[in-house]
């Protein structure tokens, strides 16, 4: 089996392709430099604008820089695009409204801009979205009611952890207790039946830090309820649902060791890398049996749980594209194709250079190399 290119083509005109995602089996939506954001049905090549990242108000900063590093994420027809690394953004509701989106900017240059959009059971939808570094809210799109607009920024249980924590050690800077929830949001997703959300973010240290939060706890909670995954030395991860209650992580444990105990380090070949299993509950994570991958440098790819391959989508610049099964099996590899993102709804694959484009799909069904 291999790679097959579904679509090529390179836009004309002036502005170039700052981001694109795949909407549909027949559609893309495109980030240009210009601010433009715009449909292209790739199937039939034809081309419509949706709306502009523009604005007419003046902003300290700037606003939205439309050649920054940007992410777009859809849902139906609801569009959201954000700069990763600034702060502004916009939502876009066809129809409806264009919303502007604004975070605060501690830090946000080495945090991703949290965005994530998901479906009550009723199927109204719902943006999360990052207002602080510490602080996320969720919004109800039909109505932009803000539905945690009331909840405390403290850690349930913070209280008990305080006075646990100082009985045992001396308190030098006096300071109100509790604390805010020190957290630093990251990259956002929703475990596919749309009871957990996942952030993938940072604590001082620095420290990877990876957290699942159950949403409607979030919403109708007082007090933040963090579900403690794992924390990590801070390095680039993969990160994704493999179901609706398993997480898996990128990691090279040769690494993660060395901090630790040079014995166990010991213990795994340098060229050793796991995807890292987490089963979550509402109150907990549970560590499951890894899966090994010799040879082949995951940590920095982006991961993906294809339920159309039933498999792990992995891809980066230093390893290609890369499909492994849930047991280790390299189904696919191919490190002389590089892509900027895998599509689980579709199976389908973006690449953007300039303003060329180029979407691929797999040939066949995937089967052991």
């Amino acid at each position: 089996m291999e790679l097959k290119t579904i679509y090529k083509n390179t836009l004309t005109g002036e502005p170039t392709i700052t981001t694109a995602t795949i909407l549909s089996h027949n559609e893309l939506v495109i980030l240009l430099n210009n601010g433009d954001v715009n449909h292209l049905n790739f199937r039939e090549n034809t081309y419509s604008h949706a709306f502009s990242m523009k604005s007419s108000f003046t902003f300290d900063d700037g606003g939205f820089d439309a050649s920054a590093p940007s992410s777009i994420y859809t849902m139906d027809e609801i569009i959201v695009v954000v700069n990763d690394y600034k702060t502004h953004g916009k939502v876009y509701f066809p129809e409806n409204y264009v919303l502007r989106l604004r975070r605060e900017d501690y830090h946000a240059d080495i945090s991703e801009y949290p965005i994530a959009l998901f479906k009550d059971s009723d199927g109204i939808p719902h943006l999360i979205y990052s207002q602080a570094w510490n602080h996320l809210q969720v919004m109800n799109i039909r109505t932009r009611q803000i539905l945690t607009a009331t909840k405390s920024l403290i850690e349930e249980g913070a209280e008990e952890k305080h006075l646990a924590y100082y009985s045992s050690h001396k308190e030098d800077n006096k300071l109100p207790w509790p604390q805010p929830y020190d957290y630093f949001f990251g990259e956002l997703s929703v475990s596919p039946d749309a009871r957990y959300f996942l952030s993938n973010g940072w604590a001082w240290g620095s420290f990877g830090h990876y957290v699942a939060f159950n949403i409607r706890e979030f919403i109708y909670g007082n007090r933040i309820k963090p579900i403690n995954i794992a924390i990590m030395d801070h390095q680039d991860r993969g990160m994704c649902w493999a179901s609706n209650d398993t997480v898996a992580i990128t990691c090279h444990p040769f690494l993660e060791e060395q901090e630790e105990d040079e014995e166990d380090k010991k213990g795994y070949p340098s060229d050793y890398y796991e995807i890292k299993l987490f089963k979550i509950s509402d109150t907990a994570a549970e560590t499951l049996p890894p899966i090994g991958i010799n040879g082949i440098d995951i940590t920095g790819a982006v991961i993906h749980y294809s339920s159309i391959s039933a498999a792990y989508i992995l891809h980066s610049k230093k390893i290609g594209v890369l499909v492994v099964s849930p047991d280790g099996k390299i189904l696919f590899h191919d490190d002389t194709v590089v892509i900027d993102s895998y599509d689980e709804k579709t199976g389908l694959m973006l690449k953007i250079s300039g303003k060329a484009i180029s979407v691929y799909t797999f040939s066949q069904t995937i089967k052991p190399v």
